[in-house]
């Protein structure tokens, strides 16, 4: 992989990090890149996958939350990439359907919240057509892979888990717990009342969702793929040697 391009909030940061990478013999290719660098947190990784959906993504901390960054020195990570010695992880993804209509894709989760925040919504869950209980009561509902797990899923149910897809009840009337069913299950969710916004991820663009509507989710048959590099039992130590030294000062 040799063809690159950066996402990333910070402007000087970013132009630096190119100018290090075309030092080291990568080409930076914008329409076509390899890869990407995504410089920044999760919410940059999830502006990236909308851009460049399924294309490799390396993860850079350059904010203070993001999940699954690379933390090795950034010279060795160019090393590795230049020797070969990475991995591919994949991340699913989710779809959904709006009537029929495939409308949104996550990397992340897909949020049905209330649109009028003094109105709960009333709305039913099914799971591969078997019915979740009765009608739920609240101010919505997270559906959630495990890379999104750690996010919105988290905050409120304060678990995460690491294959699957999470299904987490946001403030219900009559509290129930979250459920983590099989990447391949078709979830349903049938608004019984109330007007609703649906989201996917980040993205500022949300769908209007109204009372009879039926949201339809289901994995997504492209992954997300973030590169790994391969860390040897020397980076290891010198890690080990490092985070000792960091505790103790």
């Amino acid at each position: 992989m040799r063809r690159f391009a950066i996402i990333g909030k910070n402007k000087p940061n970013s132009a630096a990090l190119k100018r290090h990478l075309l030092s080291h013999g990568f080409v930076y290719q914008a329409k076509k890149p390899d890869f990407i660098i995504s410089l920044g947190g999760d919410g940059t990784y999830l502006y990236a996958e909308r851009l460049y959906p399924g294309v490799p993504k390396l993860l850079i901390r350059d904010s203070k939350i993001c999940n699954k960054c690379d933390n090795t020195v950034f010279d060795h990570v160019i090393g590795k990439l230049k020797a070969n010695q990475y991995r591919i992880e994949q991340c699913i993804k989710l779809d959904a359907s709006v009537n029929g209509r495939w409308k949104l894709t996550a990397a992340n989760d897909i949020v049905l919240r209330n649109k009028r925040l003094t109105h709960a919504l009333r709305f039913m869950v099914s799971v591969d057509q078997r019915r979740v209980d009765g009608e739920f009561i609240g101010d919505g509902i997270v559906i959630a892979t495990p890379y999104g797990s750690t996010a919105y899923f988290h905050s409120i149910t304060g678990k995460q888990f690491a294959s699957g897809i999470g299904i987490a009840f946001n403030n219900l009337t009559s509290p129930r717990r979250p459920l983590v069913v099989n990447d391949k299950a078709a979830i349903t969710i049938t608004m019984t009342r109330e007007d609703a916004e649906l989201a996917a991820d980040n993205d500022p663009q949300t769908l209007r969702i109204r009372q009879g509507d039926v949201i339809a989710i289901r994995k997504r048959k492209e992954t997300a793929k973030i590169i790994k590099v391969h860390v040897g039992l020397t980076e290891r130590f010198r890690r080990m040697k490092l985070l000792g030294r960091r505790k103790s000062m």
